[in-house]
């Protein structure tokens, strides 16, 4: 009995001994379960021993990760707010510049309206020019023709006709021929001209040039060197219109040294008046009679000479960029002129149904009583063939 009871007692000892080391282990074992569980990426590699400074490190790492989260979440904040701010400055960049925008085009509002007002400022200014022409072109006729003053009323009309003539002959620009200076179109052949001096007096040119049906003029220069008294009106009214011309003289001359005169006469009027032409330079060979002197004393060799002398001394003074040419009679060119006066002539007077010149022409004085808008009286008419 008494060994029962002392193995007892040993077993007691034994078991309470053993059972507080149990309990000790016991805690360990499940701190490092725990901490297993936790981080159990590390548990193949890391003993128990160093794993508490391991844990340490791990959160330090991790309040590391923690500043840089929080960090980035201040940084994502700022970005945010600056995106803010930015948009906002961009909301308020599209403010400004849609002002920008407005104050430009109300700039451009301002100076469209500045442009029309010195648009028609100019046009004020070009009627205004307009009229004192119209003014200064009505001129008195020391009471043989009509003042052109009383007429104004007549030359609106005729402007206003010739802008319509002009627009309903437009379709016909494309045409080969020619044009009367209002746009009228006149052919191909048989074209007229007129010729005029101062025996036809002030020249209503606005009124000749909307209404009439020519192609253009032929003025007197002058006679031997004396200037007629119109030209210098005529040939500024004709560039006015820009109407097409030509110029002739009469020849007074007898003698070679007078025919240089008058060619000299020529080229120093061309020059003086800046001339140019188109329809031709022209001698006017004609009968003449004066006190002292006559054409009938002039043989055809001398008019050879004369004539040969005029057409070169003028052409080369034109640089032979204007025909010169000689106007005569169809009887008196065929039977006062020499052979070499006779090939100058261009021009040809018959007042007839027909002209029968037997050389070569380009142009038919068919008659000296026309009639013609703008001219008071009778007129010669050629056509140019």
């Amino acid at each position: 009995m008494k060994k029962n009871i002392s193995l007892l007692f040993i077993l007691l000892v034994v078991f309470l001994f053993t059972g507080c080391e149990k309990n000790e282990g016991d805690e360990d074992v499940v701190k490092e379960i725990k901490i297993k569980e936790k981080y159990s990426y590390y548990a193949s590699t890391i003993t128990y021993v160093n794993h508490d400074d391991y844990y340490d490190d791990v959160l330090n790492d991790n309040k590391e990760d923690m500043k840089k989260e929080v960090v980035n979440i201040s940084l994502k904040e700022d970005i945010k707010k600056d995106g803010d701010l930015n948009k906002k400055l961009e909301i308020e960049n599209d403010n400004v510049i849609i002002k920008d925008n407005e104050e430009e085009k109300k700039n451009n509002d301002v100076i469209i309206k500045d442009e029309k007002k010195e648009e028609k400022t100019i046009d004020e200014n070009v009627d205004n020019k307009i009229n004192e022409e119209n003014n200064e072109n009505s001129i008195k006729n020391d009471g043989e023709h009509t003042n052109l003053n009383d007429k104004n009323e007549d030359v609106e009309t005729d402007n206003n006709k010739l802008l319509e003539e002009m627009t309903e002959t437009k379709p016909f620009q494309n045409k080969m021929g020619y044009y009367s200076p209002s746009g009228m179109y006149l052919g191909e052949k048989n074209i007229k001209v007129i010729d005029v001096s101062y025996y036809q007096g002030i020249i209503n040119w606005d009124k000749f040039a909307s209404e009439g049906d020519c192609y253009g003029v032929i003025l007197r220069l002058g006679y031997y060197k004396t200037l007629d008294k119109m030209f210098e009106r005529n040939i500024s009214e004709l560039k006015r219109l820009r109407i097409p011309y030509g110029i002739y003289l009469f020849s007074y001359s007898t003698t070679l040294n007078g025919a240089k005169i008058e060619s000299d006469f020529t080229n120093e009027m061309i020059d003086k008046y800046n001339l140019e032409p188109t329809l031709g330079i022209y001698y006017d060979i004609e009968s003449w009679k004066t006190k002292n002197d006559s054409s009938d004393n002039i043989t055809k060799a001398r008019y050879d000479e004369m004539i040969g002398l005029y057409v070169n001394n003028v052409s080369s003074h034109v640089l032979y960029k204007y025909k010169v040419k000689v106007y005569s009679g169809r009887w008196y060119a065929m039977n006062r002129l020499g052979p070499i006066a006779k090939s100058y002539v261009d021009w040809v007077a018959e007042y007839n149904s027909t002209c029968k010149y037997d050389e070569p022409y380009s142009m038919w004085q068919y008659t000296s009583k026309g009639t013609m808008p703008g001219i008071n009286g009778n007129v010669d008419i050629s056509y140019i063939l």
